[in-house]
Order: C-alpha cells, then sequence, then structure tokens
C-alpha cells in the first residue's frame, strides 16, 4: 500500500485542533507530503494554537481556516477527522478515512485564565502528536523524515534508531549511525579492543576521547550517551579499583547490554543510569573528568548539555569529547531525521560549540579537527556528500578550580 501524499485534517471550525494538526504534520511528517486543514464552519485561527505549536518551533503564522467546500477531493489520498464531542464533518470522494478523538481545547468561556486555555492547547497538541508519530511509525520511513525542532520528536528518533541498533548488534541505517567497523581507525588500539567485553563493541563514534582524556587512578568518569558500555569498560581499567565510572543513556536497550556485559565481567566501579544527557542523573561537583564519543551533536539542546558537564564537574575537572562538527553549511537533503541519528544534521560548528563551552564557564576550551575523518564520514550516509560539510573534532576543556 502506498504511504498517505495529500492529507486533509477536518474538524468543524478549523480554528484549533486541525490547526494544530497541519502545524504538526508538517514538522513531522516527510516534505513530500501535501498537508492542509479545514472546517465545515471556518472560524479565525485561535491564537493559543498558533502559540502552542510555537513552542515546538513550528512557525503556524500564516496558517489560514478554509472551508471543506473548497477544498477538492480529487486532490485527497486520506482525511483525518478530530472531532470527538461533535459530529465530524462529511467529506465526498475517494480518500481513505481515518478519526482521531481529540477534545475540543477551544473555550470562550470568560472564567479561563490565559494560562488555563493554553494549557488545553498543549494538552491537545500532545495528544495530536502522539497519533501524528504513531501514523508516521506506519507509514513513512525513517530516511524520508523531516528535520523537526521538537525536542521530544528528536530524542525519540535517535531513541528508536539506536534501540534498533543494540538490538541488531550493529547499524540499522545503511552504512551509518556513525558507525565505524574497525575501531583502530579512529585511534582505539589492537588491545583496548581486546580488553573490552566483546559486545561492547558496536563500532560507533567518530573518535578515541579516551586517548586525550588523561585518565588517572582513583578518578570518577562520565561517559555522556555510553550506549553498549565500550569506552566505560575501556575507562575502568585506567582509573582502577579506586576509581568510578558512570555511563548515561538514554536508550534502554543499550544500557540492558552495557549492564549485562558489566554483571558478566565482574565490573564492580561501572554503573549505568538511564537518562538524558541535558538532565544528567549525577550530583553536583561529583565527576572529574566527563567523555563522550560522538554524542552530543545529536542532542536538540547542545547548550544545556554543557552547562549540565559544568554542573557535574568537579572544580578544576575537565572535558574531553570527540564529536562531529559542521564545516560548512548543511543542504536540504542532509537536514532529515535519518541524518541526524547518523550523527550528521545536528552537527554545530567548531564556532557554536566554542560559545557554548564559554557561555556554560569553561576556560582552555580546545577544538581541534580531523580532516582525515571524512573518509569515514563519508561511509556513514554513502552517496549523501556528508563529508563535504562535517569533520570529527576532539573537544577539550576545563572546569575553573
Amino acid at each position: 500500500m502506498n504511504p498517505p501524499r495529500s492529507i486533509l485534517f477536518l474538524c468543524v471550525a478549523n480554528s484549533a485542533r486541525s490547526q494544530l494538526a497541519e502545524g504538526l504534520a508538517r514538522a513531522l511528517l516527510p516534505r513530500s507530503v501535501r498537508v492542509q486543514s479545514a472546517g465545515s464552519a471556518p472560524t479565525r485561527v485561535r491564537p493559543q494554537a498558533i502559540e502552542a505549536l510555537a513552542e515546538l518551533g513550528i512557525d503556524a503564522r500564516e496558517q489560514r481556516s478554509k472551508s471543506v467546500a473548497d477544498v477538492d477531493p480529487a486532490d485527497i489520498d486520506t482525511v483525518i477527522t478530530l472531532c470527538a464531542e461533535q459530529v465530524c464533518p462529511a467529506f465526498l470522494g475517494r480518500a481513505a478515512r481515518l478519526h482521531w478523538p481529540i477534545d475540543d481545547p477551544a473555550s470562550d468561556d470568560p472564567a479561563l485564565c490565559p494560562a488555563e486555555l493554553l494549557a488545553r492547547f498543549r494538552a491537545a497538541r500532545a495528544a495530536i502528536r502522539e497519533h501524528l508519530l504513531a501514523f508516521r511509525e506506519r507509514h513513512y520511513p525513517r530516511e524520508d523524515r523531516p528535520m523537526t525542532n521538537d525536542p521530544e520528536t528528536i530524542r525519540q528518533d535517535v531513541r528508536d534508531h539506536y534501540g534498533d541498533v543494540a538490538r541488531q548488534g550493529s547499524s540499522c541505517c545503511g552504512g551509518g549511525s556513525c558507525q565505524v567497523p574497525d575501531p583502530t581507525r579512529l585511534g582505539y588500539r589492537d588491545e583496548d579492543l581486546a580488553a573490552a567485553p566483546a559486545g561492547s563493541n558496536l563500532g560507533l563514534g567518530c573518535g578515541n576521547p579516551l586517548g586525550f582524556a588523561a585518565l588517572r587512578p582513583g578518578e570518577t568518569v562520565l561517559d555522556l550517551g555510553s550506549g553498549a558500555g565500550f569506552d566505560c569498560f575501556l575507562a575502568s581499567r585506567k582509573v582502577g579499583p579506586a576509581g568510578r565510572v558512570i555511563g548515561v543513556d538514554m536508550t534502554p536497550d543499550m544500557l540492558q547490554r552495557a549492564r549485562a556485559d558489566a554483571a558478566r565481567h565482574g565490573l564492580g566501579n561501572v554503573e549505568f543510569r538511564l537518562g538524558e544527557i541535558e538532565h544528567l542523573p549525577v550530583a553536583d561537583q561529583s565527576v572529574d573528568v566527563v567523555v563522550s564519543n560522538c554524542v552530543v551533536n545529536l542532542s536538540p539542546d547542545q547548550a544545556a548539555v554543557y552547562r549540565e558537564v559544568f554542573r557535574v564537574l568537579k572544580p578544576g575537572g575537565r572535558l574531553a569529547i570527540a564529536d562531529v562538527v559542521a564545516t560548512a553549511p548543511l543542504p536540504e537533503h542532509l537536514r532529515s531525521a535519518a541524518a541526524h541519528s547518523c550523527c550528521v544534521a545536528g552537527a554545530a560548528s567548531a564556532e557554536q560549540v566554542r560559545a557554548h563551552l564559554e557561555a556554560a564557564g569553561f576556560t582552555g576550551v580546545r577544538i581541534t579537527a580531523h580532516e582525515q575523518s571524512r573518509e569515514v564520514v563519508r561511509e556513514w550516509l554513502p552517496g549523501s556528500r556528508a563529508e563535504d560539510y562535517v569533520a570529527s573534532a576532539y573537544v577539550e576543556a576545563h572546569k575553573p578550580g
């Protein structure tokens, strides 16, 4: 069955629910999908709908209400009705029909304060978004999906992508997922590969942060986006039994693999925690060194990541990460959900990374891009020319002590 390519969201007034759905669909569905909304008795677009969409970075100021009578049935292949408490408008034609019952957030009740009214629109937005995400998962492959400004959608796309990697034990996107089958190309040694549990090396990364982190016995190390635990297990050997390694990852399947390997090999100085790197489940000033391998670029709020790193580091602590940086403006074809999960679309420039770090309070910032890494990047999204726009870089910084 062909995926829907022309969708009409339909309700009565075309002022709230269907406007929210139109804006969300434009942001979440492939750009090739034509999206519009209409109503049987259209009125002006509610300003709360525009505000609720703007909170997700969706500009709906140009959206307008229109009558379903003005829509040519021949132009629509899928109609989605959104009424819950009313009878939804009829639509002529042979389009497929879906119904998502959404409570109407609009109200002219003077007893409702503006904050309460906006909360109703946020609830409707969340309900529609859940329907759209399920709809998208059913009908559109990941590589067709556009990049979105919605942080939760970005996180869920990344979580789904790397959950697949964890379950399959290898990359599931072309040659992508920041995957390098031979980690020695990233600076790891054969003895490193032999020292780590075999299941922890999924070939994910864009460098070797442990190669310049200068870990010392007794230190506490935090790994952002620890995946199956490869860098954590190597770090545990460097800090020794008096040290401690904490891995944080938001993908449960990755944590399951990492925890199983840690238990199987009796690595008592390593622990893995479920969490987002923008909201680290780590105490203030409790870590000596923060490392990460090709993960910060996946975050929808990289400035928040560096603020969190600064918070958890002890005075005098240091940051040592390998990440991808943009070396030129990305073309449109690399601004997709798939390119983001493959460590390309979310890459910030070196100047942006430096600005985030210095704004967080770091000093001694040093960012070293590696031109030879472009050969590795080429393999992530073959044929995309991603290597012309991004490169791997080592990022170092210190928290004043």
